[in-house]
């Protein structure tokens, strides 16, 4: 019988969406079906969840970005309105700057909840990190991360798609652990997500130049949670995941944060990393 699979992701500049359909690729072999479906807006996802047919499937992948070492901070909510999974194999992964951090084993801390047994997951694929915190390096993203994921990892994120086919349909496939041990530091402790008051104070405060505005809408089509209305301005009103790609994108350069305190913190990192 041939194996229906289907890949979740989230990918707001494309690096995760080229790992997921690398691997969906993968999936496709001979009479094997692989689906795509991408995460956008938390409220239209979360309806999504509700409607969709997780029955039709054995195997199921979830894929994400890192965002300061854990998950974008909304798809906790997304992941939590899951249905039980236990009739179904799974599988996570996700991409980085370099530091995957507790990504995955946050994930999973949600996902044993619903049943879901992951067989396979991937953690060490490199994704363009680009944020205005780098807006002093080249293209502001970190340099350890250009011309990310490349034809390497696009390949071996395929060949991780062939191998699926295998470990889904073998009944004694063991679930995997050992890539979000509790050995990683960030594993139970480090940043948090946006809930976290320390987080909250490290970030720089939103600031709109009403006079640069536009009201293009810009902002409001890329925040991926809904946390920005035009009233007539771009206005704030809730939590975010901090991406910051309303600051990154804006095409006149009218949302005003000061990334000084960031990009010192992130320059002492690099210097630390280079005498090493």
């Amino acid at each position: 019988m041939p194996l229906a699979s289907v890949i979740f992701y989230f990918s707001q500049q494309g690096s995760t969406k080229k790992i997921a359909e690398k691997i969906a690729e993968g999936l496709n072999q001979g009479e094997n079906r692989c689906e795509l479906v991408r995460f956008t807006k938390l409220t239209k996802d979360l309806e999504m969840i509700k409607n969709f047919d997780f029955s039709k499937y054995s195997l199921i992948g979830f894929g994400t970005p890192v965002y300061y070492f854990y998950p974008p901070h909304h798809l906790f909510k997304v992941f939590e309105s899951l249905p039980d999974l236990s009739h179904v194999n799974g599988f996570l992964f996700c991409t980085s700057g370099g530091n995957p951090g507790a990504c995955l084993y946050k994930i999973k801390n949600i996902l044993d909840k619903k049943g879901f047994k992951i067989i396979d997951g991937y953690d060490k694929w490199i994704g363009l990190d680009q944020h205005r915190c780098y807006s002093h390096f080249k293209e502001s993203a970190l340099p350890s991360s250009l011309g990310h994921p490349n034809p390497g990892e696009l390949a071996e994120a395929k060949e991780f798609g062939k191998n699926l086919i295998h470990k889904t349909l073998d009944p004694n496939s063991p679930e995997k652990k050992d890539f979000w041990s509790k050995d990683n530091k960030w594993a139970e402790g480090g940043w948090k997500g946006r809930s976290e008051p320390f987080m909250e104070k490290w970030f720089p405060e939103f600031k709109l130049n009403e006079e640069k505005c536009t009201q293009c809408g810009k902002c409001a089509e890329l925040c991926p949670v809904d946390a920005i209305v035009l009233d007539p301005y771009p206005q704030w009103v809730k939590d975010c995941d901090r991406c910051y790609l309303c600051d990154l994108y804006c095409p006149e350069q009218a949302i005003e944060c000061d990334w000084s305190k960031q990009c010192a913190f992130m320059d002492n990192i690099l210097k630390r990393a280079k005498k090493k």
